[in-house]
């Protein structure tokens, strides 16, 4: 991945691979497709069947991140929602628990775009040069196939 941002526009929004994270322009409610298909893609990117957790940061999208929940159990991933909280409490969830990855979703107020941070297992971040750019191709091209058996949800006891 070049370090120049991609951006998709689909009408609804612009979605744009940075380098560590993936940031959506919401215009006329968001994109839900999209947040739906970032959660299908980090599923197949992940190793082993792993759960991953979700966690979401201040002024957080939940409709996107229902989006994402059910694009990870579509892909038979079991999911710990793991509510509020930012990146530090993440990390140390996925590495507690053992978990093959995890999904921050935040809200930037200054760009007034939102924010999806993907972690792998020990909760590394995600960027461009160890996998990001990957989870994006897999995006763009569609051949995400469902799994047989949907994943479970789980909610962390706050």
């Amino acid at each position: 991945m070049s370090s120049d941002p991609v951006c998709y526009t689909n009408g609804m929004t612009e979605e744009t691979f940075t380098d560590n994270d993936i940031r959506a322009k919401l215009i006329a409610g968001g994109s839900l497709d999209f947040a739906w298909n970032v959660g299908r893609a980090l599923s197949d990117w992940l190793p082993g069947e792993g759960m991953v957790a979700i966690m979401r940061a201040e002024n957080a999208s939940e409709t996107l991140v229902a989006a994402l929940i059910e694009g990870l159990r579509l892909q038979g991933r079991t999911v710990c929602d793991a509510v509020r909280g930012q990146i530090d409490q993440l990390r140390e969830v996925i590495a507690d628990q053992q978990y093959a990855g995890g999904v921050l979703v935040g809200y930037d107020e200054t760009t007034q775009q939102v924010t999806i941070e993907l972690l792998e297992e020990q909760g590394k971040l995600i960027d461009s040069q160890s996998g990001l750019s990957d989870i994006e191709m897999m995006i763009e091209s569609g051949n995400l196939v469902p799994s047989v058996t949907k994943g479970e949800l789980v909610v962390l006891n706050a």
